[in-house]
């Protein structure tokens, strides 16, 4: 079997920390879907009447703001990336409206912007330098890539030292997730050993908000 993990909302998160926007970090402890609150706030409707529309374009939403995306970029990104249509009004409107709702993401921006730091680090503390050419938005991409990654590899490093002399094996790690294979008769242990080591190492360089991953066991990759 195919034992398949990743982490939820993992940029988000790491976001939420490095901003220290409250509203942010107050619904991952809560145990909230972001994705519904930023739909309800941003669409000024009752988080218990969100529609899977509204909750898809809220997708779009975070993903592309918390990088520092514009109207016209967010527009695209939302039609390509996930299929929802959106007016270059609306993506005005949502867009003010996440950042009203999120006042430390704002705020963060703004200091990037006012600083324009020539180098940052992760929040385990590795560095990064940037070029005079380089753009806004990955001045705030890097940082929250970068603790993300850092937290995948830590996973790794833990993982395999526990699977040792089993028949679980790793055999993928792509972008958040990861893959591993195990006989059916360790599957079932092979999925919890997955997932609380990569909540672990994530808990672990997150402090203000839990990080959760979600596991589920499968014949092939596309079967999860």
């Amino acid at each position: 079997k195919l034992i398949i993990a990743d982490y939820s909302q993992i940029e988000l998160r790491v976001a939420a920390q490095i901003s220290g926007d409250r509203r942010m970090i107050e619904a991952y402890n809560k145990g909230e879907d972001l994705h519904t609150l930023t739909a309800a706030l941003i669409s000024d409707v009752p988080i218990d009447v969100v529609t899977k529309a509204q909750r898809q374009a809220a997708k779009a939403v975070n993903f592309g703001l918390i990088f520092g995306m514009g109207a016209a970029g967010l527009q695209k990104y939302a039609q390509q990336s996930y299929g929802v249509d959106m007016t270059m009004e609306q993506a005005v409107k949502f867009r003010e409206s996440f950042f009203r709702a999120y006042p430390g993401i704002a705020e963060w921006h703004r200091s990037i912007k006012n600083r324009k730091p020539t180098e940052e680090r992760t929040i385990s503390g590795r560095k990064f330098t940037f070029g005079v050419n380089s753009g806004v938005s990955g001045l705030y991409n890097t940082p929250v890539q970068g603790t993300a990654a850092d937290i995948v590899k830590a996973a790794l490093g833990s993982l395999a030292r526990r699977v040792t002399s089993t028949s679980m094996h790793i055999i993928a790690a792509v972008h958040d997730e990861i893959l591993m294979e195990a006989d059916v008769s360790e599957a079932a242990l092979a999925a919890e050993i997955l997932k609380k080591t990569m909540e672990l190492a994530g808990n672990e360089i997150l402090s203000t908000v839990p990080c959760v991953a979600e596991v589920k066991i499968a014949d092939s990759w596309a079967g999860k």
